[in-house]
């Protein structure tokens, strides 16, 4: 079978490999489509400290795909439901991770399948139903903000993260505003329930465009005594230069926000059957696997995410 496999940064390659063969309670999926993500983008151009840990690597984790005929979407990682953070009711400390996606066939392992492999409801658009896994973020990192009825809330980046970070706000009864992004992306803040603006004062603010000056905004913006959620990634390095005033006398809270649980995951699927935004809308692509690293390389300058057809 034809699969996307990265050597290093800016090496990905289109290969022959042996079709997967599942194990005991491993489910073997036929990929229909994957979405491309700005994780994915992430590893592409620097690697990335927990999903790429080998090379060649397996590519890919946002995707939709058949089962004897049944089309089903998987989160990408499981929590092992024994370690300190699961007991907690925190994030786990050993998930157990799923990448592979940009292929012909994956097989989602038997922890995965156990509680994060789903059937697409009826009519929910394959291209929509992939869009489970980062949505699931979205809502976790909602729930580590604690977002509540009437809040203010500044979302910087308007990607499709910062969109659909947007949605989760407004359905939880907060007043998203975007922060920053393209003019042509930040049309899109009121069809998934935001407005533009500087987002100076907010109650809560969600850093979604995962970069050093990102997280310095974040802390300016916040309101004396307000909370800062962290939800993107920075490289391992990073060292970023937070306001230490800001955090000490006006008493911000401020916490990161990683991944997804069962819970959010479920509730993801849930959130995109209803239709309540146009979900569709953040996939504004489609190519085929051969011309992905091309994508990668060069990405248009409207692409938000694409559907990668194998």
């Amino acid at each position: 079978m034809k699969a996307a496999r990265l050597y290093a940064p800016d090496d990905l390659r289109i290969e022959d490999v042996p079709k997967p063969e599942p194990g005991p309670g491993d489910v073997l999926v036929q990929i229909e489509l994957a979405l491309t993500d700005g994780t994915d983008l992430k590893t592409f151009r620097r690697g990335h400290p927990v999903l790429l840990r080998e090379s060649p690597s397996p590519f890919g984790h946002e995707f939709c795909g058949l089962v004897d005929g049944r089309r089903v979407v998987a989160a990408n990682s499981a929590p092992c439901g024994v370690c300190d953070g699961c007991a907690r009711g925190e994030q786990c400390r050993d998930l157990q991770f799923l990448s592979g996606a940009y292929a012909d066939w994956i097989v989602v392992p038997e922890r995965i399948a156990a509680v994060n492999l789903h059937d697409v409801p009826h009519g929910l658009a394959p291209e929509v139903a992939a869009l489970l896994e980062p949505l699931a973020c979205c809502l976790r990192g909602i729930d580590r903000a604690g977002v509540q009825a009437g809040d203010s809330v500044a979302v910087l980046g308007a990607g499709p993260i910062g969109l659909m970070l947007a949605a989760c706000v407004a359905d939880a009864g907060g007043w998203p505003v975007l922060v920053g992004g393209r003019e042509e992306r930040r049309e899109l803040a009121g069809a998934f329930g935001a407005e533009p603006g500087d987002g100076r004062g907010a109650d809560i603010v969600l850093e979604a465009a995962g970069t050093e000056q990102a997280w310095c905004d974040a802390v300016e913006l916040v309101r004396p005594g307000g909370a800062v959620v962290l939800f993107g990634g920075l490289p391992g390095d990073a060292r970023p230069a937070l306001d230490a005033f800001r955090l000490h006398y006006e008493e911000l809270t401020v916490r990161g926000s990683f991944h997804h649980t069962p819970a959010t995951v479920r509730a993801a699927l849930a959130f995109l059957a209803s239709g309540a935004y146009p979900w569709e809308q953040l996939v504004t692509h489609r190519v085929s696997l051969a011309e992905l690293p091309g994508l990668f390389a060069d990405p248009p300058r409207d692409l938000l995410k694409a559907a990668v057809v194998p």
